[in-house]
């Protein structure tokens, strides 16, 4: 995914999601149109977190190849030591990295229950309102 495609679906998600919380929950066709926006957000924040997966994923495999590496040409001595200084810089990106992809995560998790909370509430408010009596 390039840098374009991932500013263009945080700003979907942005502004689809200031439209969703916008809108009321009074009646099933506002919880409708909610759901569809929130459904659109969780696609594009689904594709957002799996870059952030993929990000971190690269940066993990980066700084353990690193590691590898660093230890394979160290001079005698603690090449233990000068593995682990060669890949300092590359824990704190993995870190960020690692943070991103768990906000992202937990997000898109939120976004799910929350959309499945607004099914509930329509599939109950249209049963109410007389269209699920059986008698």
């Amino acid at each position: 995914m390039t840098d374009d495609q991932l500013q263009y679906y945080i700003a979907e998600i942005q502004k689809q999601r200031t439209q969703a919380d916008a809108l009321g929950e009074d009646s099933p066709g506002l919880l409708v149109e909610k759901i569809t926006l929130l459904t659109t957000v969780h696609m594009y924040m689904g594709r957002v977190s799996a870059q952030m997966d993929g990000d971190y994923a690269r940066l993990y495999t980066l700084r353990k190849n690193t590691y590898v590496k660093a230890k394979k040409e160290a001079p005698r001595g603690d090449k233990t030591l000068a593995a682990e200084e060669a890949i300092m810089k590359l824990r704190e990106l993995e870190d960020d990295a690692y943070e991103r992809k768990m906000i992202w995560r937990n997000e898109l998790d939120s976004v799910k229950e929350k959309i499945y909370e607004l099914r509930m509430r329509v599939r109950i408010e249209t049963h109410i309102a007389g269209g699920g009596a059986i008698g």
